[in-house]
C-alpha cells in the first residue's frame, strides 16, 4: 500500500522509524527478562497479539488501511520503549503480508510511535495528576489512553494522506470516531483483565500506588 508516495518520503519515514528504534534500544531494560521465562513468553505472544490485529484491516474500503492498534496496552505493559519494538515488528509483518499503511516506516510511524507517545503522555499526566487508584488507573490509561491513540494515529494518517494526495484522507476522518472507542474498549478490557489477574505482567502498575488502603499516604 505504498503507490504514489514518493521515494523521498520512504527514505525519510525510515530514517526516522532507525532513530527512533536506536534511541530507545540504548534505554531498553532488559534486565527484566533476563531469566525470566513468563516475561519472555508474555513479550513474544503479544508481539505476535499486536500483528495479529492487522488480520482485521479494512483495506478494502475505499484503499484505506482500518485496523486496531493495542499500542496503549503494549506501553503499559511493557513500557515504551518494548512496545515500540513491538509495533516495529507488527508493522514489518504488516510490510511483508503487503497491508502496511504507505510501506514499513510511514506505517510504524503512524501506528507506533504517534499512538505510544500520546498513551505514554497520558500515563505520566495520571501520575502527576490524578488519584492513585485502580479505578483512574484503567479509565484513564486504558479506556481514554487506547482511544486517544488511536485518534492520533488516524489524523496522523489523513494528515498524511492529504499531503501526500494518495488514498481517502476523508474516510480516516469519518472513522476516527467509532475506531477511537473500539480501541478504548479494547484498551481498556485487555488492560483490567492484566491488572487483576496478573498484575505482575504490567510494567506501570504498581500495587503500592494503585492499591493501597484509603487514608494511607501515596508510595514514593
Amino acid at each position: 500500500m505504498n503507490a504514489g508516495v514518493p521515494e523521498a518520503v520512504q527514505v525519510a519515514a525510515l530514517a526516522a522509524s532507525a532513530v527512533v528504534l536506536a534511541s530507545t534500544a540504548r534505554r531498553l531494560p532488559w534486565h527484566k527478562l533476563e531469566g525470566d521465562r513468563e516475561a519472555q513468553r508474555v513479550l513474544l505472544l503479544a508481539t505476535f497479539g499486536l500483528a495479529a490485529l492487522r488480520w482485521f484491516n479494512a483495506d478494502a474500503l475505499a484503499g484505506s488501511s482500518l485496523h486496531f492498534l493495542g499500542a496503549a496496552i503494549a506501553s503499559l505493559m511493557f513500557g515504551p520503549g518494548f512496545a515500540l519494538w513491538a509495533l516495529a515488528v507488527a508493522s514489518l509483518l504488516a510490510w511483508v503480508g503487503e497491508t502496511a499503511w504507505l510501506g514499513w516506516g510511514p506505517d510504524f510511524l503512524a501506528c507506533g510511535v504517534v499512538p505510544v507517545l500520546v498513551a505514554r503522555a497520558l500515563f505520566r499526566f495520571e501520575q502527576a495528576r490524578l488519584p492513585p487508584n485502580l479505578f483512574v488507573y484503567v479509565l484513564v490509561n486504558g479506556f481514554l489512553g487506547g482511544g486517544l491513540s488511536m485518534l492520533a494515529s488516524q489524523l496522523a494518517k489523513a494528515g498524511a494522506s492529504a499531503w501526500l494526495d494518495v488514498g481517502q484522507p476523508g474516510v480516516y476522518l469519518a472513522s476516527a470516531v467509532p475506531m477511537m472507542f473500539g480501541e478504548g474498549f479494547l484498551s481498556g478490557g485487555a488492560m483490567a483483565l492484566v491488572v487483576v489477574y496478573r498484575p505482575h505482567w504490567c510494567a506501570t502498575f504498581d500495587d503500592r500506588r494503585y492499591l493501597r488502603p484509603p487514608g494511607d499516604p501515596p508510595a514514593g
